[in-house]
């Protein structure tokens, strides 16, 4: 039985295929890389599929005259504003108007300065990461919304279309661009500021922050448990805390990183915004709380069986260079249960929120912790910019939606307190104890049945 040759085929992070064919046919050297089966559209699931599509390929351009792979290598790269000239005589005329208005707009106004003279096809192409990485830096660094922003991707995927169906793109370059996913030009991540701005605020009762402080009373999870109600600080900032970002001196925690999963590997990675990176105040009684964790974690330290479970490996990429972490000094980890040393991550939170949740019914939401302790400041007369700053907002209109009753729309609770505004309630001086005090007349009969 013949073997089967596995040459030029690789398998990609995503799990799917692609094969290289790198040789001379027809007396022209073809140096090409195939990641979808043009016939069908799909991508290359299983190696193969690659190796027969190579197969086929390498037979195809066989057929082909040599005169005729010449003349492809020949042929004139196409600028973006060529095919926005193709869009605007051409698909624009059977589109809405409202829609080439907005297009026309985007690419007025930011597209044309940036793309208009680059190629959209050839050695020189913009590639899919460039268009990656405008995206993201027009959301990150300009007051632009998420959903604005959507527009632009949209324009980008209509475009690459336009270029596919006048035969200047293959139908493999437009399916890389715009449909295969972990590939394709895609948004930039949510803000997690513009996630909460996105969703209702949900928060615990009292009642249900003693039902979980009893939960996690002695547990490996108690710091992130209290710093999340007592600090606010969003999940992945927890649990990226280490012990040198704590000052015990001034009270003050330092919020510059956080701790996440990239691909299945923790990496410690930057924040998404400038506003996230912050120092806050914490009250006396987490203080107190995390230097007496933080003596018994340095009792623990010495322990051969702490230090062999205290080797797990942090990809730290906030700078030019990827750097490994071994066993990095990260406030979270556990102590108890005979298990010193491990780190503890998000993963971890599970067991606790299962156990919550047939205790007691609801479920455990780090999230929603950082939210009570945001709104119970926001009751209690806390500033608002001293708000938006210990929160991490980049907007005011974040931490302003805080401020309203989680039962109350911004209208409702306007008319409400307009409507305490009144006219025969006047404010009246009184003398009690030889002190003169200022009252509401409704107020009067209750305040002398008090003295009484």
């Amino acid at each position: 039985m013949a073997k089967t040759s596995d040459t030029g085929l690789k398998q990609l992070k995503n799990g799917n295929w692609s094969c290289r064919i790198f040789k001379k046919i027809n007396g022209v050297q073809i140096d090409t890389t195939c990641r979808v089966d043009e016939r069908t559209g799909s991508p290359l699931k299983t190696k193969t599929e690659a190796r027969n599509y190579r197969e086929y390929k390498i037979e195809q351009l066989r057929k082909e005259p040599a005169e005729r792979e010449v003349q492809k290598q020949k042929n004139k790269t196409v600028k973006f504003s060529k095919i926005w000239e193709l869009y605007l005589n051409g698909e624009a005329k059977e589109k809405a108007p409202s829609t080439v208005v907005k297009y026309t707009s985007l690419w007025e106004n930011h597209l044309k300065a940036e793309f208009g003279n680059k190629n959209i096809n050839g050695d020189e192409a913009v590639s899919v990461n460039e268009i990656n990485n405008y995206l993201r830096n027009l959301y990150y660094d300009t007051d632009l919304s998420h959903a604005y922003i959507t527009g632009f991707l949209r324009l980008f995927y209509c475009l690459y279309g336009v270029a596919y169906r006048s035969n200047l793109i293959s139908l493999e370059m437009l399916t890389q661009y715009t449909k295969e996913k972990k590939m394709r030009i895609c948004m930039p991540p949510m803000t997690d500021e513009d996630e909460e701005e996105s969703k209702k605020i949900e928060t615990y009762d009292q009642g249900q922050i003693s039902q979980m402080a009893d939960v996690f009373k002695g547990a490996d999870l108690e710091p992130a448990f209290l710093i999340a109600i007592y600090c606010g600080l969003r999940e992945s900032e927890i649990f990226g805390l280490m012990w040198d970002d704590i000052d015990f001196n001034n009270k003050t925690l330092t919020v510059n990183k956080q701790l996440i999963f990239v691909e299945g590997v923790l990496t410690l990675s930057r924040l998404k915004t400038l506003a996230a990176t912050r120092t806050i105040e914490m009250p006396d009684n987490l203080v107190k709380f995390l230097l007496e964790r933080k003596k018994a974690t340095n009792r623990e330290k010495v322990n051969k069986a702490y230090k062999n479970r205290c080797v797990e490996v942090v990809e730290d990429i906030r700078g030019r260079e990827t750097v490994e972490i071994v066993g990095g000094d990260f406030v979270n980890r556990k102590l108890y249960n005979g298990l010193g040393g491990k780190l503890l991550t998000t993963n971890s939170l599970k067991a606790y929120s299962k156990k919550i949740k047939n205790l007691y019914g609801y479920s455990l939401k780090m999230h929603d912790l950082r939210k009570t302790h945001l709104t119970f400041l926001a009751n209690s007369g806390y500033p608002i910019k001293a708000l938006m700053e210990r929160a991490g907002h980049r907007k005011l209109e974040t931490t302003m939606r805080y401020y309203i009753h989680k039962d109350e729309t911004m209208k409702e609770q306007e008319r409400r307190i307009i409507n305490t505004i009144v006219l025969d309630d006047p404010i009246i001086t009184i003398e009690i104890e030889g002190r003169k005090i200022e009252v509401k007349k409704s107020e009067l009969d209750k305040l002398k049945n008090d003295q009484k």
